[in-house]
């Protein structure tokens, strides 16, 4: 039978394995990101908001304003309707 060391295979690749999942995280990260810019250019507000998400406390008034306020394109939308030209 083989003698393995164990503990030395988990020093030598111990890294990879680390690597492999920051990688996954980031990846993650990524896509979660780009998901919420569109999300918030869908209610009419620059994607640069999203900045705002990663400042404690300010992130939670944020998602208050945005979940209680008339989003932009409802207001546009309800000009258009009303025969309203709605500036750009």
């Amino acid at each position: 039978m083989d003698n393995v060391d164990y503990d030395q295979l988990a020093d030598d690749y111990g890294w990879l394995v680390g690597g492999a999942a920051i990688a996954v995280y980031v990846a993650i990260a990524v896509i979660f990101l780009i998901a919420y810019i569109r999300i918030i250019q869908k209610a009419g507000y620059s994607g640069w908001w999203i900045l705002v998400a990663v400042v404690p406390i300010l992130n939670v008034v944020m998602f208050l304003v945005f979940a209680f306020s008339r989003w932009p394109v409802l207001r546009e939308r309800d000009g258009l309707r009303a025969g309203q030209v709605y500036p750009r």
